[in-house]
């Protein structure tokens, strides 16, 4: 059976002969694709990944801008602060336009790892600002409450070299 690398170094379909030039060219060609292969994989471990989260808002009634910025920071205080795998937060409301309802958040991780370990600390931080489980739900229930019940979720990875910061 003839070797890929064979048939890309000598463009042919009958095996070449075992040479020690042959070898070393092969050697060559092997090290080649994997320093190409390690440099893209050190490239990807410098880069963050970003957790985008779209939310679509909506007034109660009996609601307010500044009753739901308050029940946010609370909550950003004592669970969104206080996680050290949360490299960045930032959570974003449309400015002007007829239909203002699209609110973004925004967190940067360190990698993939990160993000599965920051969701499962974000819940033990939930569970220890709000001990009791009724308190918790009503707070959650208070809060959610200015967010359809709709969502949708984005996971990129930041490019430095393509960044003003």
């Amino acid at each position: 059976m003839h070797s890929i690398i064979n048939l890309i170094l000598t463009n042919q379909t009958k095996p070449i002969k075992s040479t020690m030039k042959n070898t070393l060219i092969r050697a060559v060609l092997c090290l080649t694709i994997v320093g190409f292969y390690s440099a893209a994989v050190a490239q990807t471990e410098n880069l963050n990944l970003v957790h985008i989260t779209k939310l679509k808002t909506q007034m109660p009634e009996d609601g307010s801008f500044a009753e739901r910025d308050s029940l946010t920071a609370i909550f950003n205080a004592n669970v969104v602060k206080k996680n050290d795998l949360i490299l960045s937060h930032r959570e974003y409301a449309h400015y002007f336009t007829s239909d203002s309802q699209d609110y973004l958040i925004i967190e940067e991780f360190k990698d993939f790892g990160s993000w599965e370990k920051a969701v499962e600390k974000n819940e033990e931080l939930i569970e220890a600002a709000w001990p009791d489980e009724e308190k918790r739900k009503t707070f959650m229930d208070s809060m959610e409450r200015y967010f359809k019940d709709w969502h949708g979720d984005m996971l990129m990875r930041t490019n430095s070299d393509l960044s003003k910061n």
